[in-house]
C-alpha cells in the first residue's frame, strides 16, 4: 500500500510542469517521501537540502526512518531548487514549481535516488548518524541560544557550524570557531528554544540533557526582539552592495547597507511586516515581490531577506 500511494503521489509531484523564471514565492512547508529506485523502500538519513536560486543554503534536514522529512519555511523562496543526497546514491536536484502549493501553501515533494553499482561505490567515509543529525539544526544563517545561566542566554548566527563526536555516543558543536556544550544549546522548534540535548537524546549515550537540568525550552524573557536581517548584492557580480535604503513600514523603521552589504531590523510585536529596498545610485532593484514577513512572536524570532541589484 505504502509502496502504490508514493509512486501516485512522485507522479502528481511531477506532471504539473515547469516552474516559471525568475519567480519568488511564499512557502509554509515542504514535506514528502524519499524511496529508493530500485527497491522502492523508504531510505533513512538522506540529506534534504533547500537552496535559493543562487545557490545559498536556505534550509536542510534529514529522512528519518520511514524515509519521511518536513522542514517549515514560513516565508519567500526564490527560484528555489531541493537536493537530496546519501553516500552511495546519486545526488538529485530539481527546481521547485509553485503550481504543486496546496491550500496551506505546503509542498509535498517526494523523490526517488539511484543507488551507485557495488563495482562503483567508494569506502563509506561520512560522518556518523549523531554528528550528522546534530549539524541540520546548526544552517549557516540561522540562529541558535546559548544558555550562559539561569537569567541570561546569547543568540549567535551561525555562519559556520560542525558537530564533534569526541567520543562514541558524546557530540559537541563547534559554531564560529568555538565549543559549545549540547545541554546549553536551543535550536529554533515550532515556534519555540528547545534543548537540542533533549531532541537528541536517543543517539546520546548518557542521559546528557536530565543530568544538566536545564529547561526543555528557553524561556522566553531570555529571548532577545525578533531579527530582521540580510545583505544587498549585485546579482551580476555577487558583491555586497554599500548604501541600499531597507524600510519597514509600519511601524517605521529605516537602514542603510553598510560596507559589507548588510543591515537589520529588531521588532518588539508580532504582526505582518512588508520590507521595501531602495538601491543606491547607479543601481537598479532586482526583486520580484514585496516580502512580507509573518512574526508569530516578538521575541526570540529571526528571519533573512536578501536584496539584489544590478547596474
Amino acid at each position: 500500500m505504502f509502496r502504490s500511494f508514493f509512486i501516485v503521489s512522485l507522479c502528481i509531484t511531477y506532471i504539473s510542469g515547469q516552474p516559471k523564471e525568475g519567480i519568488e514565492f511564499k512557502v509554509n512547508m515542504i514535506k514528502g517521501f524519499v524511496i529508493d529506485s530500485l527497491t522502492s523502500l523508504p531510505i533513512m538519513d538522506v540529506n534534504v537540502d533547500i537552496y535559493t536560486g543562487n545557490g545559498v543554503l536556505k534550509h536542510s534536514t534529514i529522512t528519518d526512518e520511514f524515509g519521511y522529512y518536513e522542514k517549515p519555511i514560513v516565508g519567500y523562496l526564490w527560484k528555489p531548487k531541493v537536493k537530496f543526497y546519501l553516500h552511495n546514491y546519486y545526488k538529485k536536484l530539481f527546481r521547485l514549481d509553485p503550481s504543486v502549493l496546496d491550500s496551506n501553501l505546503d509542498m509535498n515533494i517526494n523523490a526517488m535516488i539511484v543507488p551507485v553499482p557495488e563495482e562503483k561505490r567508494i569506502p563509506d567515509l561520512k560522518k556518523s548518524t549523531i554528528t550528522n543529525r546534530a549539524e541540520t539544526f546548526f544552517i549557516k544563517g540561522n540562529v541558535f541560544y546559548h544558555l550562559m545561566n539561569e537569567e541570561s542566554a546569547e543568540r549567535i548566527i551561525i555562519e559556520s557550524a560542525e558537530a564533534i563526536e569526541t567520543s562514541p555516543g558524546f557530540v559537541l558543536m563547534k559554531v564560529n570557531g568555538d565549543h559549545y556544550d549540547i545541554a546549553r544549546c536551543y535550536v529554533p522548534q515550532e515556534g519555540k528554544y528547545e534543548n537540542i540535548s533533549f531532541i537528541m537524546k536517543s543517539l546520546l549515550k548518557d542521559p546528557v540533557f536530565e543530568k544538566s537540568k536545564n529547561p526543555l525550552y528557553l524561556d522566553e524573557r531570555l529571548l532577545e526582539p525578533t531579527m530582521v536581517y540580510g545583505s544587498i548584492i549585485n546579482i551580476s557580480t555577487g558583491e555586497p552592495v554599500m548604501g541600499a535604503e531597507i524600510i519597514i513600514s509600519e511601524p517605521f523603521k529605516r537602514r542603510i547597507s553598510d560596507e559589507n552589504g548588510k543591515y537589520a531590523f529588531y521588532l518588539n510585536d508580532p504582526g505582518r511586516y512588508e520590507i521595501l529596498m531602495n538601491p543606491p545610485p547607479r543601481f537598479k532593484r532586482v526583486t520580484f515581490s514585496r516580502p512580507e514577513l509573518i512574526i508569530g512572536q516578538g521575541r526570540g524570532g529571526w528571519f533573512k531577506s536578501n536584496f539584489y541589484v544590478r547596474q
